[in-house]
């Protein structure tokens, strides 16, 4: 009969101690959050109201990450861009002097930068953000163009057997602009219908609306290639071809650059929305937590009262304990 009443004394001993650190736990989280932790006996089991809360707020933390997502695309779409327009300004302005220019060499070094710029924009549109390539359309996981160095042995390939500026462009417009032509089969891997887009709220979504195989960046492309090909041994153009053919290369530059102005200033409204979406989902971020903490707000300084109560309490409860261990123990070795 004892031991049974020993083991009913320990259980009972043991639920009353796990009240007691329930209660402190409970107790310390309020006091910390000002939330009352047992939503049901706060609100007398009305908790309908917090459910529809906790579900719109877990809906507007999946919008303020697709909201970062597309800032984070957005703001590395201009930066690339930003980069590639720099490049050729100032290859722009190194073509400006060709017409002062009479050295083979001197041309040569111009035409030589323009490879470098061509390829350099190249990778640059190759560009992954966040493991997407923005540059191809829905593609996102297919990279849109050959490293720059390789598309630009394939537009050499294309302009071979050119003897004059006016035979390399027709090569060009042909490789570049022709469906089905060289730019379209061999170089352009992405998606060649519809953009890359990102849901920012139920009504809202950032579309970026520039691929590698628009027009803009053809043009670009294309402009750099002119410049780049000009001095190309394997062409051997004169003197007087290959500074007709990078004046050329700079007016499509330059043509070029402003249209990619435009796609930037288009950019910049889709940033404008992204940012418009952010302001708004923290707005309605805030307002759930002014509503919830309506509903389940407590006096913060009443849980702390009731935090140090239950450690009290907890407190005596192990000295007790402790007690009675000891003299269990001294009359068992007696």
């Amino acid at each position: 009969m004892r031991a049974i009443g020993d083991l009913a004394a320990f259980m009972m001993s043991s639920r009353f101690q796990t009240s007691l650190r329930n209660g402190a736990e409970s107790a310390a989280e309020a006091a910390t959050t000002g939330l009352a932790k047992d939503k049901a006996r706060h609100l007398g089991g009305a908790t309908m109201a917090v459910s529809l809360l906790d579900r719109k707020a877990i809906l507007l933390e999946q919008h303020r990450r697709g909201i970062a997502e597309a800032a984070v695309f957005a703001g590395s779409t201009q930066s690339i861009l930003g980069r590639i327009q720099d490049q050729a300004g100032r290859l722009t302005d190194n073509l400006s002097l060709v017409s002062q220019l009479q050295s083979p060499a001197e041309l040569k070094t111009i035409s030589d930068s323009a490879a470098e710029v061509f390829i350099d924009t190249v990778n640059a549109l190759n560009s992954q953000i966040a493991g997407k390539y923005v540059f191809s359309g829905t593609a996102t996981q297919t990279k849109p163009l050959p490293d720059g160095a390789d598309l630009l042995a394939l537009v050499r390939t294309a302009t071979l057997g050119a003897t004059i500026a006016a035979d390399v462009q027709a090569a060009l417009d042909s490789w570049f602009d022709t469906p089905g032509g060289g730019f379209e089969t061999t170089a352009y891997q992405g998606s060649d219908t519809g953009f890359m887009s990102l849901p920012l709220t139920k009504d809202d979504t950032a579309t970026f609306g520039l691929r590698a195989d628009g027009d803009t960046v053809k043009d670009l492309l294309k402009g750099l290639a002119k410049a780049a090909v000009a001095g190309d041994p394997a062409l051997n153009l004169s003197i007087v071809e290959q500074s007709r053919l990078l004046g050329e290369s700079r007016a499509d530059i330059l043509q070029a650059d402003r249209t990619l102005t435009e796609e930037r200033a288009s950019l910049g409204l889709t940033e404008s929305i992204i940012e418009n979406a952010r302001v708004m989902t923290e707005a309605n971020q805030a307002r759930i937590a002014t509503d919830r903490l309506s509903l389940l707000g407590i006096d913060q300084f009443e849980a702390a009262s009731e935090f140090e109560a239950a450690q009290q309490q907890l407190e005596v409860f192990y000295r007790i304990a402790a007690r009675q261990s000891r003299t269990s123990l001294a009359e068992y070795l007696r």
